[in-house]
């Protein structure tokens, strides 16, 4: 009997030193599979932005609309003829 809880006493000790391992333990073992699965799913959304860009980058390529949509947000383009109205941003106090 005397062997038995000697043993099992070991084993518990064992299961506590595992647990409680900083670096090799169980709770290392649980900590990575978070990261791992944080890092699946930024990867996953990471795919389906670099998916976004590359639809983009081929309809600016191939697509006349698309290559004038861009010119006119990013470079301030019009076409000849056309009149540009400005008008004052929004106040962000809410009048």
């Amino acid at each position: 009997m005397r062997f038995l809880a000697g043993a099992l006493a070991a084993l518990l000790g064992a299961g506590v030193a595992l647990f409680h391992d900083g670096e090799n333990g169980v709770r290392a073992i649980f900590h990575l599979e978070r990261e791992l699965v944080a890092a699946d799913l930024r990867l996953d959304r990471l795919r389906g932005e670099r998916a976004e860009l590359l639809l983009r980058a081929e309809r600016l390529r191939s697509d006349p609309l698309e290559i004038e949509a861009a010119a006119r947000q990013s470079l301030g383009m019009v076409r000849p003829g056309e009149i540009v109205v400005r008008l004052p941003a929004e106040s962000s106090r809410g009048d």
